[in-house]
C-alpha cells in the first residue's frame, strides 16, 4: 500500500535572489493590505509604540524641535509644520500624538503656529478606517489631521486627501518631521556577512511544503524555510557613496558577522529628502541595533512571524547615513527593548538646544523602552499591588485604557477596603482615561470599566454617564442596561430604571432579579401616582 506524501514535499519558492528583491515583501505587503485594522487586533504587536507615554515623547521632542526651528529662523511661523507618521497602522499613537501635541500648543502659548499631522500607510483600508474614527473626526474638522496614501516601497508623489495638497518643496517650506514606528522593521533589507576581512551578500534561497502553494504562491509566511548563499561583494554595491562607505566600515571592523542593511528605509528617506527641500527630522522607535558593538559576532538574519513578519532594524547604518550625506543623529544607548532614535537631513543637532536636551530627556533618559519594561512587570504582578500602587502607575501611564484594562477587576475588588483619599484621586482622573479611549474591534471598552468603577464607589451619576457613553461601542448587552438601570433607581430616576430593567429582560429573558426589579418599580411607580392624584 502506497501513502502519499506529495503534501510534505518541499518546493523552491525562489532561489539565490537578493533579499531585498524576494517576494517576502510581496506577501507582507499583501498580508497588511488583506487584513487592514484586523492585523493590529491580537496579530501584530504594537501597544509598545503605540500608548500615551510614548506620544508624550515624541510631542516634547516636536515642540521644542518648532520651537529651535522659529529660533533660528523667525519667518518660519509663518508656514505649518507638517508631521508625517509612516505605516500609521492602528492609528491610537497618532490620537494619543496629536491630542498631546495640540495640549502643549495652547499651554505653550503657540496656537499661532499651524500643525498639519498626517497619517500615512500604503492600504486604502486603513485609510477608510481613520477617515470615519469618532476619536479623529473632531481633528479633521479642525484642519490639524489629514491623510494619505503612501508606500515606502515605491517613490509616488504623497497627496493630502482631505486638503488635496500634495506635499513637495512648495508646501514643505519648513522642516518635515517624520514619525517611524515599528515600520522600518517591515520594509525591504539586504543582508550581508563579514568572514576574514571579506565582505559577502546573503543570497536568500525560500522554499515550503507544496501543501502551502496557491496558485503557484506561498500562501502562509510561516511556513516558509530560509537558507542562504554567500557571494563576495567586490567593488560599489549600492553605487552610492553615502551607503557603499558604511559597507566598508563594517567589512573593516567587524571580525565575523551577518548584518541587515535597511535599504528599503533609506529609498524612502531619500524620497522625502526630495520632498522637503533635504531639510528632514525623523523620529523612530523599533527593535534593532543602535552601537556597532552590537552588531558584531551576530548568526545570519531571522524573521520573527506574528501574522507578518518584521526583523532588527539597523540605526547605526541609518545613522551613519545622515553622517554621511550632511545631517545629523542621536541613538539611543544600547539596552534590552526597542530602541528610540532621531535623524536629521541638512540639520545639526548643536544648533537645536532644546531639542537636544529633550532627546537627553525622553530618548537617553527614561526612554519609551524604560517605560514598557516597568509596564511588563506591573503586568505580571498587578494582583499582588494593593490600590495605591495602582494609582500610582495609572498616572505615570498617563491614565493609558490599555493598562486599565488589564486592571480592572483588581480595582473594583480593592475599592470598598480603600482609603478615601486614593478612590478621590482615581476618580478625579477618570475623564484623562476616557480622553484617551481610542476604540478597535475586539477590544475592551474603557468607558464602560469606567463606568464600573463609578458603580463601586457609590457614584452612580457618574456611574450612569459613562455607562450611556458606553452603548455605542459595547451594544446590546444584558449588564450595560441592568447596571443603568441600578443606577437610575439610586438618583431616584425610576422610571427610567424601569425602562432600562425592561430592556434588559428582553436581552435575558431568563434573569430573576431583573423581573423582581421591574415588579418592585412598577408598584413604586404606581403607588406614588396615586399619592398624587
Amino acid at each position: 500500500m502506497k501513502t502519499d506524501n506529495s503534501s510534505d514535499r518541499k518546493i523552491v519558492v525562489e532561489q539565490r535572489k537578493r533579499f531585498s528583491e524576494s517576494c517576502l515583501w510581496r506577501m507582507q505587503r499583501e498580508y497588511f493590505d488583506q487584513e487592514g485594522i484586523n492585523a493590529w487586533v491580537n496579530q501584530v504587536p504594537f501597544y509598545i509604540t503605540s500608548n500615551p507615554y510614548i506620544a508624550t515623547c515624541y510631542a516634547q521632542l516636536v515642540m521644542r524641535f518648532i520651537r529651535d526651528t522659529i529660533k533660528n529662523n523667525p519667518d518660519a511661523k509663518n508656514h505649518p509644520f507638517y508631521i508625517l507618521e509612516l505605516g500609521t497602522g492602528s492609528g491610537r499613537f497618532s490620537y494619543y500624538v496629536l491630542k498631546t501635541l495640540l495640549e502643549l500648543r495652547q499651554t505653550l502659548g503657540m496656537e499661532d503656529i499651524a500643525i498639519c499631522y498626517v497619517m500615512s500607510d500604503f492600504t486604502k483600508n486603513n485609510i477608510q478606517y481613520y477617515e470615519t474614527h469618532p476619536a479623529l473626526m473632531p481633528y479633521v474638522e479642525q484642519g490639524v489631521l489629514d491623510f494619505a496614501i503612501y508606500d515606502l516601497e515605491a517613490e509616488r508623489p504623497i497627496t493630502l486627501l482631505k486638503k488635496n495638497i500634495r506635499l513637495g518643496p512648495d508646501t514643505l517650506v519648513n522642516p518635515l518631521t517624520v514619525f517611524a514606528n515599528y515600520i522600518f522593521d517591515t520594509v525591504s533589507h539586504d543582508s550581508f556577512t563579514v568572514h576574514e576581512g571579506k565582505l559577502y551578500e546573503l543570497l536568500m534561497t525560500i522554499s515550503t511544503p507544496e501543501s502551502n502553494m496557491r496558485d503557484n504562491k506561498a500562501v502562509e509566511m510561516e511556513k516558509l524555510t530560509i537558507d542562504y548563499n554567500v557571494h563576495e561583494v567586490k567593488g560599489s554595491y549600492y553605487s552610492d557613496p553615502h551607503l557603499d562607505a558604511i559597507l566598508e566600515e563594517y567589512k573593516n571592523t567587524f571580525k565575523d558577522t551577518s548584518f541587515l542593511f535597511p535599504i528599503g528605509s533609506i529609498h524612502a528617506i531619500k524620497l522625502m529628502k526630495k520632498l522637503s527641500n533635504n531639510k528632514l527630522f525623523i523620529i523612530a522607535s523599533d527593535k534593532g541595533y543602535s552601537a556597532i558593538e552590537s552588531l558584531d559576532h551576530l548568526g545570519h538574519p531571522s524573521l520573527s512571524f506574528h501574522g507578518s513578519f518584521s526583523m532588527m532594524v539597523n540605526f547605526h547604518a541609518l545613522g551613519k547615513y545622515f553622517k554621511n550625506s550632511g545631517g545629523d543623529f542621536f541613538l539611543q544607548t544600547p539596552r534590552k527593548g526597542i530602541k528610540t532614535s532621531v535623524f536629521c537631513s541638512n540639520i545639526q543637532l548643536k544648533d537645536m538646544p532644546e531639542t537636544s536636551q529633550g532627546m537627553q530627556q525622553y530618548v537617553e533618559g527614561f526612554s519609551p523602552a524604560d517605560y514598557f519594561t516597568l509596564h511588563r512587570r506591573m503586568s505580571d504582578s498587578f494582583q499582588e499591588c494593593n490600590l495605591e500602587t495602582i494609582a500610582a502607575h495609572m498616572n505615570f501611564t498617563g491614565w493609558d485604557p490599555h493598562i486599565y484594562a488589564k486592571l480592572a477587576n483588581r480595582v473594583t475588588s480593592l475599592v470598598p477596603d480603600a482609603d478615601n483619599d486614593t478612590v478621590n484621586f482615581m476618580a478625579s482622573n477618570m475623564h484623562k482615561m476616557a480622553a484617551n479611549y481610542y476604540y478597535m474591534p475586539k477590544s475592551d471598552c474603557i468607558l464602560f470599566e469606567i463606568a464600573v468603577f463609578f458603580h463601586s464607589t457609590k457614584r452612580h451619576a457618574d456611574a450612569l454617564k459613562y455607562y450611556k457613553l458606553a452603548q455605542p461601542y459595547v451594544g446590546e448587552q444584558f449588564g450595560l442596561f441592568y447596571n443603568m438601570a441600578l443606577c437610575e433607581h439610586h438618583t431616584e430616576n425610576n422610571a427610567d430604571a424601569l425602562e432600562s430593567f425592561k430592556h434588559a429582560i428582553k436581552i435575558d429573558p431568563q434573569s430573576k432579579e431583573t423581573e423582581e426589579w421591574i415588579v418592585y418599580l412598577e408598584k413604586q411607580l404606581a403607588e406614588k401616582s396615586q399619592a398624587q392624584e
